[in-house]
């Protein structure tokens, strides 16, 4: 059997049928899940910019060409709002994958169930901001300053993560 996948990973130049290959899968898997949850609470946000453009902002005209500030106000934040979620996002992305064999060693020695308690916060406070969005039902309800300290929890989680991963 030791043959057969062996060979399976020299044709696919991976590792995938190792419990390495596995640990690298899920960690790609986690930043599937919390680009989702991101990607979900972006796209509520610039439903929520849309709606309210539609509803709220008035026309141009030549007497007010441009619309009032107040009315514009919460588009400005809520636009924002979606570039930080954004980054956010890319930042999940770009993070380090667990591919060097000092580091693996570390991981399942020690620390599996670390890795999984920041795993499973980054996935949670990515589906709480998205569970957020989709609870508001007007662009001026939503709570953005709430929403930023969830952005700010998993940024914080994300460089927590990437200190525990690193080799001293």
């Amino acid at each position: 059997m030791s043959d057969l996948s062996d060979r399976l990973r020299g044709l696919l130049a991976s590792d995938i049928y190792t419990d390495k290959g596995r640990l690298r899968s899920d960690d790609l898997l986690v930043r599937e899940r919390v680009g989702h949850g991101l990607g979900a609470a972006a796209a509520c946000v610039r439903q929520l910019i849309s709606q309210w453009r539609t509803d709220r902002v008035p026309p141009s005209t030549r007497e007010q060409p441009f619309p009032p500030a107040e009315v514009m106000e919460p588009i400005r934040r809520a636009e924002r709002l979606v570039r930080a979620i954004e980054d956010a996002s890319a930042a999940v992305r770009g993070l380090p994958v667990l591919n060097q064999d000092k580091v693996w060693n570390r991981v399942r020695s020690a620390g599996l169930d670390e890795l999984m308690q920041f795993d499973w916060t980054m996935v949670g406070e990515a589906d709480a901001l998205a569970a957020d969005a989709q609870r508001v039902l007007a662009l001026d309800e939503l709570d953005v300053t709430a929403m930023d300290a969830r952005l700010r929890k998993l940024r914080e989680v994300m460089t927590d993560r990437q200190r525990y991963i690193e080799i001293s």
